[in-house]
């Protein structure tokens, strides 16, 4: 079981990829026992009704969400079992790196940010990433004026991996066609000149 903690440590620590860590995962017996132990008392936290090691399968290692939620989980199973290890800052950056620089209006999906938005070059400057971040942003959702103001959470329209233009917004007036007040939002896909609406009341 030592070279199972091992892995374990090495993964919260950064010194094992979270594409190797995945592998592990799948392929070493002794980490899934080790992870899957019933005698661990998981009641009052999030893993009451899984094992760590399944809660660790589960998790999606293409984006920074799921690879944030991986080593948390890891290294909260080290401590449960005393085990002192110092957490790599790299995955939380990365994570942080995309809640700072993400526009209000936009709440695109974990894969869609991993694979269009944050850069390929992990060796950039962390204010060079947000930098390339942000730009990112403003090439792919693009406006005729200026961004929607949703008064909901942004359900910006993102077809075949491509945001859609925003046109604008129409206000809804209360009355007899609708019971609430509200906007609808207007979208047109530039290779097919579709044009989509969103509708949120208030």
């Amino acid at each position: 079981m030592a070279d199972a903690i091992q892995i374990l440590k090495d993964f919260v620590e950064g010194t094992v990829s979270d594409q190797e860590f995945q592998q592990q995962l799948y392929a070493n017996p002794d980490l899934e026992k080790l992870l899957s132990d019933p005698s661990m008392n998981w009641q009052g936290t999030y893993l009451k009704d899984t094992t760590v090691f399944l809660y660790l399968a589960e998790q999606d290692y293409t984006n920074a969400e799921g690879r944030l939620n991986a080593q948390g989980t890891a290294k909260l199973f080290l401590s449960k079992m005393g085990i002192d290890a110092t957490v790599s800052t790299r995955i939380a950056d990365e994570y942080d790196a995309v809640l700072d620089t993400r526009p209000k209006y936009v709440d695109a999906e974990a894969d869609f940010i991993e694979k269009h938005i944050l850069p390929k070059d992990k060796t950039l400057s962390k204010s060079d990433q947000k930098k390339y971040i942000k730009q990112r942003y403003s090439q792919l959702f693009k406006y005729q004026t200026k961004p929607p103001g949703w008064i909901q959470n942004p359900v910006w329209p993102i077809k075949n991996d491509r945001p859609l233009y925003f046109l604008g917004q129409i206000e809804i007036k209360k009355g007899d066609l609708f019971h609430d007040g509200g906007w609808v939002y207007l979208f047109i896909d530039n290779e097919t000149g579709t044009v989509e609406t969103v509708r949120q009341l208030y």
